[in-house]
């Protein structure tokens, strides 16, 4: 106590001074003013580069965003009803539709304002990259697979939004029955076994839950010619809330064992 009373004393002292010293006080003044002027271009810096970032991950979302608008007609609307088809064994409304995305992609839930969406961006973008580099770790381009992915904005904004419900909420209600097989299968996966989903997750993504749903959720789907290859079922083979990794390589790493159904996603324990 008396150590910080002193120092009280101290401070009070050089404010009395300020106070009873004229020519001290517009200095001051003008120093907080130039300090305030000079700070304005790091602000300005730091606003800027906050938006590029945020600006960069939509773009590259977008360049792969199927729509919500068009209530019960959009894309997104064809693109989950055909892979509701295919969870139950007819894949030839999805092939004549969505053909162009092979027998194997990722579909991501994604939403603007979403920091994980952004650090899952540095992976999805790497590991693209160097998929379509063939770098030798990429076993699967050997095999002729592409990378394609899907991405549903849950945040989209269009026509179909209401003043009680969005687009995608709308869209959950339609849409329940693949979302509950997709929880189901995660229940299944490796990945759940190693402690890499929570219930709470999986619940909400099984039940629909709008309140609950996480973003980014994403999924591999593997039509009948590739998940037969690991013994799987045709549809949502793997599910992830987030692409885990330290760094944009370690993310691609994940996102390619999960492509392969490697390391942590592995349904055979001695492939890692």
């Amino acid at each position: 106590m008396i150590v910080l009373s002193a120092i009280g004393r101290f401070f009070k002292k050089i404010w009395d001074w300020i106070k009873n010293t004229a020519w001290i006080q517009p200095l001051l003044i003008v120093g907080i003013i130039f300090g305030v002027i000079f700070s304005i271009p790091s602000i300005v810096k730091a606003v800027k580069k906050g938006k590029s970032a945020k600006a960069t991950y939509n773009t590259y979302y977008h360049n792969f965003k199927y729509s919500l608008e068009g209530e019960g007609e959009s894309k997104a609307d064809k693109f989950t009803t055909r892979l509701e088809e295919v969870f139950n064994g007819n894949e030839e409304g999805f092939k004549q539709d969505f053909g162009d995305l092979g027998d194997k992609f990722f579909v991501a839930f994604v939403a603007k304002d979403c920091d994980k969406c952004e650090d899952a961006k540095e992976g999805f973008s790497t590991f693209e990259k160097k998929f379509n580099k063939n770098e030798s770790y990429m076993s699967a381009k050997d095999s002729g697979e592409q990378y394609h992915l899907v991405t549903i904005f849950t945040d989209d904004e269009n026509n179909d939004t209401t003043e009680t419900q969005t687009a995608f909420v709308k869209y959950l209600e339609r849409h329940q029955d693949l979302f509950e097989d997709a929880g189901a299968v995660a229940y299944t996966t490796p990945y759940y076994e190693n402690g890499k989903l929570n219930d709470s997750d999986v619940e909400a993504l099984e039940t629909a839950d709008p309140d609950n749903f996480l973003t980014p959720t994403i999924f591999l789907v593997e039509l009948k010619a590739k998940a037969s290859e690991h013994g799987l079922d045709a549809g949502v083979t793997e599910i992830m809330f987030g692409v885990d990794g330290s760094d944009k390589n370690a993310k691609a790493r994940t996102l390619l064992d999960c492509w392969n159904h490697t390391g942590e996603f592995s349904y055979n324990p001695e492939v890692k």
